[in-house]
């Protein structure tokens, strides 16, 4: 009689999966992991007898399945709580901060790295101020854990000091602490970059150090970093804080991604993001290949061109009041070799400032 129950309720349990599979409307993306999921692949005869279609339609029913959300919440408890792992999909969790291992250490892509930004000095920038700073991830402020794995942070900074030509290093890394980051997601907080600021301007000749009370303080309470999804635990949300003053209430942003109306409408902090899919997107409408942030605030005529990724969204806002033009350039989305066709390089400040996960993988780079 126990194994006809179990038996008897296995297949209902099948026949309802299946049912539910059917009947449920598909979802277009997966909030918690920030990503499109699969759709219901096209059957053709090429994509029958080549079997793209099989494996598509596996990853379709992986993405559709009823309760996935659920399932994969019950995965993590799983393989931490029961099997005692130390990561679950190369993400953990300590001191109620989410980490995901940053790993393999690609050596090579550090030296990519310094080809590259060689090569966009050589092209555009000779006879320029130009310098350069790498960000920590937070597993470097960890990273004395025997149980984890991470990068070479050392070996990583003296290669691009030794292969890095023509360019001032700014060491950031005394500058930053775990508490400067987010719980639940990979990037800074933008209130605690005053050390940073003030570094960079001790190096760049900024006039005015950076002062938390010349900045308004805006608060958003509930915002679900990128590791929240990946980490498929109940983690506590984090509080997301942007800054403001008059200089960036009234900056004019050119977003080039945007066209019309959209484009003569950008501001510095996109507050509609805020309840978007990515919070952190309100820092400069998030990932972007090229935006210009103008200051009329600031008469001077200086300009600052920054060749970044996202952590310098948030930064970026804290320096506009130095300078009358920022322009920031993302390699990830727009080719260097065209760069010329879309900046005027004549007498900036440059400033290099990547996130040290990048530099392991700085293949992505155009």
């Amino acid at each position: 009689m126990k194994n006809k129950i179990i038996t008897f309720l296995f297949v209902i349990f099948l026949v309802l999966m299946f049912v539910l599979n059917i009947i449920l409307p598909d979802k277009k993306i997966s909030e918690s992991e920030r990503r499109s999921l699969e759709g219901y692949p096209s059957l053709t005869i090429e994509t029958l007898f080549n079997g793209n279609f099989f494996k598509k339609l596996e990853k379709y029913q992986l993405d559709q399945m009823a309760f996935r959300e659920e399932f994969r919440t019950v995965k993590a408890v799983t393989e931490f709580s029961i099997f005692r792992k130390n990561d679950n999909n190369d993400i953990f969790i300590k001191n109620d901060y989410v980490f995901k291992m940053e790993y393999p250490y690609n050596q090579n892509y550090v030296y990519k790295m310094s080809k590259k930004m060689n090569e966009i000095y050589n092209t555009y920038l000779k006879g320029m101020n130009v310098y350069y700073s790498i960000i920590p991830d937070k597993n470097y402020f960890i990273k004395d854990n025997d149980k984890h794995l991470f990068v070479e942070y050392d070996d990583m900074i003296s290669i691009l000091n030794t292969q890095v030509k023509n360019m001032e290093y700014i060491d950031v890394f005394n500058c930053l602490s775990i508490e400067d980051y987010y719980r639940t997601d990979i990037h800074w907080k933008q209130e605690n970059l005053g050390k940073v600021v003030n570094a960079l301007g001790e190096k760049m000749h900024f006039e005015n150090p950076s002062n938390d009370n010349l900045y308004e303080k805006k608060i958003f309470s509930l915002f679900y970093g990128s590791y929240y999804g990946q980490a498929a635990l109940p983690v506590k949300p984090d509080i997301l804080t942007y800054m403001t003053n008059d200089s960036i209430e009234g900056a004019i942003v050119d977003n080039y991604e945007y066209t019309g109306e959209d484009r003569s409408s950008q501001r510095v902090y996109s507050t509609e993001k805020l309840l978007g899919i990515d919070s952190y997107d309100v820092f400069l409408a998030g990932a972007t290949p090229l935006i210009q942030v103008e200051n009329p605030k600031n008469n001077s005529g200086r300009e600052l061109i920054i060749f970044r990724d996202s952590f310098a969204s948030s930064l970026a806002p804290l320096l506009i009041s130095e300078y009358s033009k920022i322009t920031l350039i993302d390699l990830r989305y727009v080719n260097s070799t065209i760069l010329g066709e879309l900046v005027d390089f004549t007498n900036q400040d440059i400033l290099f400032i990547y996130n040290t996960s990048l530099v392991n993988n700085s293949n992505i780079l155009k």
